[in-house]
This record gives C-alpha cells, structure tokens and sequence, in this order.
C-alpha cells in the first residue's frame, strides 16, 4: 500500500495534472514524458507483481489494492499507450467487477482536461 501511495499515486498524479488537466498548448513535453516512462516503469513493476497474485495483497482484495486501484481507471482512461500490462489489465477487470469501485472510483473525468483550478 505504501509503494502505491509513494511512488506510483506520485507520478501518475503529476502526469494527470501535466497531461490531462494542462491545456495542450500549455504542457511540458519533457515532464510529460518523463513522467509517461515514469508511470511505464511503475505499473510494469505492478505486472511482474501480479503474474503470481490476484491482487496486490495475495489472493484476496485488501486495503492494498485502493491506492494503486484508485489510479488505474483514470491511467486506462486518458488515452495515452500504456506498456503491455496484461496483468495489470486482468487486476483492473477484477476490481471493475466490483460495485464499490464502480460507484467510487470509475467516475467520469471529462470535465477536469485542461482545468488547473476550480
């Protein structure tokens, strides 16, 4: 749970706000790729994880899988090409079988792009 919190919630965060809620025009090519590689980097270490693991935890959901979970949907959703992530993949399709997850995480995100501020 904590690598999730501290390394992959991190980047995936600064790629949201640099990627998605930056105008096009406004972005940092730079950072933006620095933190594609960075995300890459992270959710393929998450893959090799979940080869030998249904969730992050083990064979059962657990408090583990909310942070990293929390980021997947909208990582999957912002149309960029993720790295091949197969296990990853599987890992989200379990975690959209679940109504608390649909209900809570997999919200639309539309009206975010390009809008720094509220």
């Amino acid at each position: 749970m904590d690598w999730g919190l501290a390394t992959t919630q991190r980047d995936f965060l600064d790629l949201f706000g640099a990627y998605c809620r930056t105008l096009e025009a406004n972005r940092n090519a730079a950072f933006v790729d620095e933190r594609l590689k960075r995300c890459a980097a992270n959710y393929t270490l998450l893959d090799r994880h979940l080869e030998t693991n249904v969730f992050l935890g083990g064979n059962a959901f657990s408090m583990a899988d909310i942070p990293t979970g929390t980021t997947v949907f909208r990582y999957f959703g912002m149309g960029i090409e993720p790295p091949s992530i197969p296990y990853v993949r599987s890992w989200y399709s379990r975690l959209c079988e679940r109504a608390a997850y649909r209900e809570h995480v997999m919200i639309p995100f539309d009206n975010l792009y390009g809008k720094l501020a509220y």
